[in-house]
């Protein structure tokens, strides 16, 4: 994996700024987090709990935890050279503790392989304390998109 220096450095001179800042995704900036670390293959993020991502038992929906981890492994691979963008095929995530409102959780991702045609990254989710609220694998697949930053 050849690491995407450019993306890299405009990454790391916005951290601790909005994700949504220069991102045209709609969804990542309905999530709202904060980018705290980037590096070839790893993005560290962190996202405030929010009561619209609860559900009734005042916990993050698992269908938030998803998103983010989805979004966060998706947006990894710009730290590598890439030739086109990828999507999703499929996504495993395991839950294992929740988080309240008022709460923050901080999403770590990691590309282990990028091929021709298929990429492999895993991300986890932790608690302020470091305790492992969720991770999850994913697949993704190249499109014929072509990478344009």
């Amino acid at each position: 994996m050849i690491p995407n220096e450019s993306i890299i450095a405009y990454l790391n001179q916005n951290l601790n700024k909005k994700i949504a800042d220069g991102n045209p995704n709609p969804i990542t900036t309905w999530l709202d987090g904060t980018l705290l670390k980037a590096s070839a293959g790893s993005i560290t993020a962190e996202f405030d709990v929010r009561s619209d991502q609860c559900n009734h038992a005042q916990v993050m929906h698992g269908g938030i935890i998803t998103t983010i981890l989805d979004e966060i492994m998706g947006m990894t691979l710009i730290t590598l050279k890439i030739e086109h963008l990828y999507v999703t095929i499929n996504l495993h995530v395991d839950f294992l503790f929740g988080a309240k409102a008022g709460e923050k959780v901080i999403a770590v991702s990691e590309v282990y392989r990028v091929g021709k045609k298929i990429a492999n990254v895993e991300a986890k989710l932790y608690n302020k304390e470091g305790k492992l609220l969720a991770k999850g694998s994913s697949n993704l697949a190249a499109t014929s998109i072509p990478v344009n930053f």
